[in-house]
């Protein structure tokens, strides 16, 4: 008999070891369970979920990919995952083998994609470009294609054009069509209706928004509403969509900026205006330029996505 559906993602968090983020992508990928849905679009699970979602678990730590055992009942979930560890007893037991000359095959890099990227990139051939990029993302989870994919793209493409190996209009054409792609990507995430909101947005002098879509992104992953309205918005503008949407969290994503003065006053008047107990998440390349500024605004420094997710998490 089939238990009944009354857990929230979290609680199935809890009791798996698993993110709320990779619940939502096995599921919606390979699914490997169904929840029940609300009026409200949220998902509730079982028990017999919950233990499901252990035993793949247990069966990725294996080192058996999701692909490779998603469509395995339980039975043949718990068969390969006692084999695995017989085999782990059984290696115990007779110590470390003789090295036999060559190494095991390495997991697959990104890094024939990225270069593959930058290729297109150098030969400013955006259609190459985006088929490169778009195989990724279907090939590959969302937040995997973010973190794997675009954010080192970037860190490389930063990297080429200070160093002046990489012309100016090669960063805008890879800009506009990772925009497009992760735009693609956002509005495909589906969360519950009562899910909380966060505006995601830069502020007035940054211009480069490949960093807030993928934090907006890591949200959606994180179970809750991004609204992103554009880059280089006014103090004033970012305050008033916090307060418009009763967002219960803000994220700005800074870039390089050649006006630290600046950053520091717009900081402070949206501090200001959204209220000393609206949580504000800040990360990207302009960070260490607005150290004390963001001290002074209390903001929480994410260092990177994974940080960026377990903070949200945290609130929910």
């Amino acid at each position: 008999m089939e238990t009944l559906c009354t857990h929230p993602i979290r609680y199935v968090a809890d009791h798996t070891g698993l993110k709320p983020y990779l619940i939502r992508t096995w599921e919606e990928r390979y699914g490997v369970v169904r929840p029940h849905r609300t009026s409200g679009n949220r998902r509730l699970y079982s028990d017999d979920d919950i233990r499901r979602l252990k035993l793949l678990k247990q069966a990725v730590d294996c080192g058996h990919n999701i692909s490779t055992v998603a469509e395995l009942d339980d039975k043949e979930l718990i068969a390969l995952v006692k084999r695995a560890a017989q085999d782990r007893s059984r290696q115990a037991r007779q110590g470390p083998s003789e090295p036999s000359g060559s190494q095991p095959p390495s997991p697959t890099s990104a890094w024939p994609t990225i270069e593959r990227a930058l290729n297109s990139i150098v030969q400013l051939d955006a259609p190459a470009l985006e088929t490169v990029l778009s195989e990724a993302a279907v090939d590959l989870p969302r937040q995997t294609f973010v973190v794997d994919i675009v954010v080192p793209l970037f860190a490389r493409i930063g990297d080429l054009w200070r160093t002046g190996k990489l012309k100016t209009v090669s960063e805008h054409m890879a800009s506009v069509t990772v925009r497009s792609i992760l735009w693609d990507m956002l509005r495909t995430v589906e969360n519950a209706q009562d899910a909380p909101r966060i505006v995601v947005a830069t502020p007035a002098g940054h211009r480069h928004e490949i960093g807030a879509l993928t934090s907006a992104l890591a949200a959606a992953e994180s179970g809750w509403t991004p609204l992103y309205f554009g880059p280089n918005l006014p103090s004033d503008e970012i305050a008033y969509a916090v307060k418009k949407c009763n967002a219960r969290a803000l994220s700005l994503s800074l870039c390089h900026s050649l006006n630290a003065s600046r950053l520091s006053v717009e900081l402070g008047k949206i501090r200001r205006a959204a209220g000393s107990d609206l949580p504000i998440f800040v990360g990207g390349p302009g960070v260490a330029a607005a150290g004390a500024a963001l001290e002074r605004i209390a903001a929480m420094v994410c260092d990177d996505l994974q940080t960026f997710r377990d903070r949200l998490e945290m609130l929910t």
